[in-house]
Formats: structure tokens, sequence, C-alpha cells
């Protein structure tokens, strides 16, 4: 059945069942034998829709989804692995520090006293190949837990860790080191891959589809180095990644740093920096040229309401986000936001928006958190929701008893602590294989 605004146009489950079940993962070796797994199913088609099968089933073969449906009709015979709780697609975070992941909800100050005090400090120990190992091993684990599957990260500005991070990465991620060249400790912006040329080969020895452009923010990069990496990413078709607008104080030290700027915003569009590849995380303190200039680029955005909450940035304007259909995306920010659960992130998401009066819904959220992150990052053919010949990577979340509703069940399942929701998944699949 379909949940959601779209629900009352009519959508018959079985007249739908051959699109939805067909198999459309036709490179897949033949010889591999399925695996049915039955539970209720969620399934987030947009963000007001979504598609439930209470007594549902998924067949995998190969790592990717062969069918999902009703049991009886995906079954075709195959004797089914029974989960008890509710099926939903792995989270994707688009915008999350995992050299922050140690020190995450540790600390709570402005933006930039955060930063100067406390995370920097943190993000320096990272030249230590042997400590990067071991807590990109670690970081990758716990979001497992926590039910994420892929996203985008920041590294820190150390190419050992980067290194460790790709090596240790478990999902779908893409990475880039920060880049900063002025405005901060001498052992991070001293640091050897600076230079732009450095900066070029990390990017083509780990490829486009890993790699990611990252200033950390314009008061980390003088203009000639945003544009140089502006035009690199350009040139070889990267991804771009940065900060933007997230405290007001930020935006009157980026004012003073860049004063031939129209504002903030423009500071990235003169260097080459937006467009439809550019993630751009928090936008909270935004006029309306630059919610117009980000919607002319294309670009997507992060959204971070838990880090937002914990520094005392603000709230992003969603209502500005709508009118102008600018791409968005739910992101824990970690270490700012104090935990890796997308499951608090979609908690904080509908608290934040409901008290300023916005109309969101449990569905919305679920969307924000799945499949919305895979559209932005340019993966929902292969990933993001339950579908035919996507990936396999799926969360198994508790049920409540009685009769199934959705946006019922979502309220209750995101509610909680932060540490709780970190282990509120009951088991994570990647490619159709437990992991833990």
């Amino acid at each position: 059945m379909r949940c959601g605004a779209r629900a009352a146009r009519g959508y018959h489950e079985a007249g739908s069942f051959f699109h939805e079940t067909r198999s459309l993962n036709r490179s897949a070796p033949q010889c591999e034998s399925p695996r049915l797994f039955r539970a209720t199913v969620v399934n987030p088609l947009g963000p007001e829709d979504c598609r439930v099968h209470v007594d549902g089933g998924v067949r995998v073969r190969a790592g990717r989804i062969e069918a999902v449906g009703p049991i009886e009709r995906v079954a075709q015979g195959l004797e089914a692995e029974t989960l008890d709780g509710v099926i939903v697609p792995g989270f994707f975070d688009v915008h999350i520090h995992w050299v922050q992941h140690q020190v995450r909800g540790a600390f709570h100050a402005d933006l930039l006293t955060w930063l100067t005090q406390h995370i920097w400090p943190a993000e320096m120990a990272y030249a230590d190949p042997t400590r990067a190992r071991s807590d990109a091993q670690t970081f990758f684990a716990d979001l497992l837990r926590a039910g994420t599957v892929g996203g985008m990260a920041y590294s820190s500005v150390h190419p050992e860790a980067l290194g460790a991070a790709f090596a240790c990465a478990r999902g779908r991620w893409r990475i880039g080191n920060a880049v900063m060249t002025e405005g901060a400790p001498a052992a991070l912006i001293g640091a050897k891959p600076m230079a732009l040329s450095v900066i070029a080969d990390l990017a083509a020895r780990y490829g486009a589809e890993r790699f990611v452009v990252t200033p950390r923010f314009a008061l980390n990069c003088s203009p000639d180095v945003l544009a140089g990496l502006g035009a690199l990413a350009r040139a070889g078709g990267y991804w771009i990644q940065t900060h933007l607008a997230e405290s007001p104080a930020e935006l009157a030290a980026v004012a003073r740093r860049f004063p031939e700027a129209l504002d903030y915003t423009d500071v990235y569009d003169r260097a080459g920096l937006l467009g439809p590849r550019t993630v751009l995380g928090h936008c909270i303190h935004l006029g309306a040229r630059e919610w117009d200039c980000l919607a002319a680029r294309g670009c997507g955005i992060a959204h971070c309401p838990s880090s937002n909450e914990a520094l005392g940035s603000g709230r992003m304007d969603l209502a500005a986000v709508r009118a102008r259909g600018i791409r968005y995306a739910l992101a824990s920010d970690v270490g700012a936001g104090p935990s890796v659960s997308l499951l608090h992130v979609m908690q904080c998401f509908l608290v934040q928006h409901r008290a300023a009066g916005e109309r969101v819904s449990a569905i919305e959220a679920l969307y924000r958190a799945t499949l919305a992150g895979a559209e932005l990052l340019g993966w929902s053919a292969e990933s993001g929701n339950l579908a035919p010949g996507k990936r396999a990577d799926f969360v198994l979340l508790p049920k409540l008893g009685g009769a199934f509703d959705a946006e019922g069940w979502l309220e209750h399942v995101m509610a909680g602590t932060p540490a709780e929701l970190e282990r509120r998944p009951l088991a994570t699949w990647l490619g159709g294989s437990a992991t833990g």
C-alpha cells in the first residue's frame, strides 16, 4: 500500500506489482542462489510518498535487489528468512567529518570558537597514520551499527588520514581532505597537501567517483586557492563540498576577508565552486539573492539540524529552499552534531521545523535521510531505496504491535536520545550481507 499525500490517487498494490518486482539485474550471475527476506517493508519514493508492504519480501541476488513486494508474490517458492522488524533503505549522510567522530558532541560554542579551541587541535592528531587507521575503522563500524551505508565525508588535511578513510570505508562514500591554507594553526595550514598540485595528485589517485574537492570554508582559503580548486573540480568532473553561512560571526568574518564579494555565496560563485556537483553544508544565514544563486547553479544542500541545534547556529529557511526547488538531504555533521544516527537527525528535523510552523512529516524525514541523499550525490540509480536492480543495502528497525501505520511508526522509532538511536537499528545489510 502507498502512504503519504499520494495515497489518495488510488494506488493498487496488485496492479503495480510487475513494475516493482521485475528483475533488472540482468548482469548478475544466474548461478548464485537468491535470498528472500520477509518483514514489513517501508520504501520511500519521494518527500510525501512511500510504499508499505505490511507482510513484505525483499528478494536479493548477487548483492542486488531482484524483487520487492508482497511476500506471496516475490517468494517464487523460496524459503524466507523472517525478520522481526521493519526493513527500510540504508541511510545516507551527506555531510560528516570522520576525523571528529571521537569528539562528537563534546564541545559547545559559537562555530569559530568551537573550531579554533576544540576541533582544529583534535584534528592535528590525524598526522599519525596509526591513529588515523584505528579511528577510521571505528568510525565506519559505528556508522553501519547506526544504519548508515554511504554518503560524503570530510577528512583532515593529512594525506595519510584520507588514505586510511578510503581503505576502511564500508558502503559507498565520497571523501575529501579539508583544504586549509590560512586562518588556522600552522600545524594544519603547513601540511603538505595544501599545494594545489598535491590536491590534484590526490584527486587523480582516488578518482572522480571517490574524491571530493573540499575547501574547508571561505575563511581557510585565499581567493586564488578557491579559484584553483574550482578549476580543478571543473576540469576533472570532481564533486565539491564546503560550508556556507553557518553562523553570524562567520558571515561577518567572510565579509571582512572578501570585501569585493556581494555576499558569502558570491565568494564561492566567483571561484567557480558552485554547480550541480556542489554540496553545501548548513546554508542558514542567506539572503534572497543567495538562495536564487544556489537555485540557478543547481547546488545541493546538506541540511544539518542536529549540528545547528548543538552550536546554536540557527535554522535553515526551509520555505526558501522549497520555494526555489533546491535539492537537499539530511546530514549529521559529526562532530558538531552529537551523533552519527540519522534517526536522531530526522528527529531534530521534525522538531525544529514544526516549531517554526513548517509542514514536515516523518515520511519526508525518512526520504531526506535515504533516497534524497542518494539523489543529491548522483547515486539514485544504484542506491537510496528498495527497487529492483539497486544495491541491497538496507536496515532493520523495531516494529510496534497492532495495525501498522508508517507515519506513526516512524515518529515512534525516531524518539529517544542520541545514544539510544545509534543502537536502535537491529541490523544493517550491505549488498545483501549482514554487517557487524
